[in-house]
């Protein structure tokens, strides 16, 4: 059975953080499953019961997956125990193409109750999509394999040959030369193996640096989206500040504004400053 990725997720607070989990896949997987536990505030268990499970990813590309576990194309949600908070969630395919911002939502009818603390996916492309770093090592390791085992056996009959008389003297020439050609391809075999090695390594490298720059870039990213909104927040307040002073001036206007009454009596009544009595 194929290892999972764990995850213990607290229920999301306002303030947002940092410190987040992240999930590697590469390009080429299907199928992989993380186990959830889900925790309350205060660090126990959430209780489930009677909510519906959702998987959402905000992609890089700008596309939205909203995934309930129930249509053909979904991923599925298993091994669940709602009352203990935990759950499996087996990956639908669309998500191993693009990184991505992930959470889960808890839905009461058309209600959203609670969500997860947000994690990172990233997806990390194949070096080569038929062999990854391994498989390449590998491969040329069974050649190499081969041809020693030729090797030792053309050792083992130039032995033998050696034993014989003058008159297998060209037997043991071929012998020679078989074993001459076999140990070049060896040694061909030994330095492209090691020149791939390199190259993978390479590969490698320049890879985890990519990744690496594009996480700097998401921090940047995000730094200037809080400062966008606390912009947006300070100037939400400077609107209704505006807004209560005008509905002052309105009611000084309103009072500095001569009202006319028809007897004294109704003078009383009035909020202006200035009543003007109608004989």
């Amino acid at each position: 059975m194929a290892k999972h990725d764990k995850l213990k997720l607290p229920i999301a607070k306002a303030d947002r953080t940092t410190d987040f989990l992240i999930l590697k896949y590469s390009s080429t997987e299907r199928g992989k499953t993380v186990d959830v536990a889900v925790t309350d505030i205060d660090g126990l268990p959430y209780n489930l019961s009677g909510l519906d499970l959702y998987f959402v990813e905000e992609l890089y590309n700008g596309q939205m997956v909203v995934d309930d576990g129930k249509q053909e194309i979904s991923g599925k949600f298993v091994d669940v125990d709602l009352e203990n908070g935990k759950f499996s969630y087996q990956f639908q395919e669309g998500i191993y193409q693009y990184d991505g911002w992930a959470h889960f939502k808890f839905v009461k009818g058309s209600n959203l109750i609670d969500t997860t603390a947000g994690f990172a996916i990233k997806i990390i492309d194949d070096i080569d999509s038929d062999l990854d770093e391994k498989s390449y090592v590998a491969y040329f390791e069974n050649i190499k394999k081969e041809h020693q085992d030729w090797l030792d056996k053309a050792k083992e009959l130039l032995a033998s040959a050696q034993d014989l008389n003058s008159d297998n003297h060209q037997i043991i020439s071929n012998c020679k030369k078989s074993l001459d050609e076999l140990t070049k391809k060896h040694n061909d075999l030994q330095i492209q193996t090691n020149n791939l090695s390199e190259t993978v390594n390479s590969n490698f490298t320049s890879l985890t640096g990519r990744i690496d720059s594009l996480n700097k870039e998401k921090d940047q990213l995000n730094t200037k989206v809080d400062q966008l909104t606390q912009d947006k927040n300070n100037l939400s307040a400077e609107v209704n500040n505006l807004k209560s002073v005008n509905e002052d001036l309105k009611q000084k206007i309103k009072k500095l504004t001569p009202v006319h009454v028809k007897s004294v009596n109704d003078v009383a009544k009035q909020d202006a400053y200035f009543v003007i009595v109608d004989d």
